[in-house]
C-alpha cells in the first residue's frame, strides 16, 4: 500500500444486536478451520490472525472475540468465518463493510441457514444462493433438504470439478443421515406439489 491508496475497508462480522451467542471469545474456532489456516496467536496463545500461507502479508481473516474482520470478501475465507460464528452459536449475525463481503456473507450463510443483518439481498444474490422468488414465499416442506440443496449450489459455484461435488453432497447427505434423493425423487415431489 503507497502512501496515496486508501485503507482497504475493514469488513465485520458479528452476532446481531440482541442475539443469543454462545461464545465471543477469541480463539473459539472449530479444528477444521484452525487445520486450514497458518495461525498466529496473541499473547494469552489464542488463535487471532489467519493466514491463506506463509508469503501472505496479510491475513485473511482476524478474530477479535466479538467480531470477526477481513479487508477481502473470498468466499473459501467467508465460509470459514461462517463456520467460526456457527460454531459460536450465532444464529442470526450482523454483517457491516464493503457490499461485495457483505453480498458474498448473505449468499454463503444460506447454505449455513444463518440469518443475515446488514444485506438486502437481490434476485441475483438469490440466485447465487438457490433461492428463487417462489420457492422462498412457501412454507419449507422439509427444513434439512432445503439447507443441503442451497449448499448444493455453493457447491456447484466453488468447485468445477463434478466428481468432487457429487463426492462432497454425499458426504453432506450421510453426515445428515439420509440418503441423496434421486433426480427421479426429486421429480415426484415437484409434481406431489402441483
Amino acid at each position: 500500500m503507497t502512501p496515496s491508496e486508501p485503507a482497504p475497508a475493514v469488513n465485520r462480522l458479528r452476532p446481531a444486536p440482541g442475539a443469543p451467542a454462545r461464545s465471543t471469545a477469541k480463539g473459539d474456532v472449530p479444528d477444521a478451520v484452525l487445520d486450514r489456516y497458518l495461525v498466529e496467536r496473541d499473547l494469552r496463545g489464542r488463535a487471532e490472525r489467519f493466514f491463506r500461507d506463509h508469503r501472505a502479508p496479510a491475513p485473511m481473516f482476524r478474530d477479535r472475540g466479538g467480531s470477526l474482520t477481513s479487508t477481502q470478501a473470498y468466499p473459501d475465507a467467508v465460509i470459514d468465518m461462517l463456520k467460526i460464528a456457527r460454531h459460536r452459536g450465532w444464529e442470526r449475525i450482523q454483517v457491516s463493510g464493503d457490499p461485495a463481503f457483505r453480498r458474498e456473507v448473505w449468499i454463503q450463510a444460506q447454505s449455513l441457514g444463518l440469518e443475515v443483518h446488514g444485506h438486502r439481498p437481490r434476485d441475483r444474490d438469490r440466485q447465487a444462493a438457490g433461492i428463487d422468488r417462489a420457492s422462498s414465499q412457501k412454507p419449507l416442506q422439509d427444513p434439512l433438504a432445503e439447507r443441503l440443496a442451497r449448499a448444493a449450489v455453493v457447491v456447484a459455484r466453488l468447485i468445477p470439478d463434478p466428481a468432487i461435488q457429487a463426492k462432497l453432497l454425499e458426504a453432506a447427505w450421510a453426515r445428515a443421515g439420509r440418503a441423496r434423493p434421486t433426480e427421479r425423487d426429486t421429480t415426484r415431489d415437484r409434481e406431489r406439489r402441483r
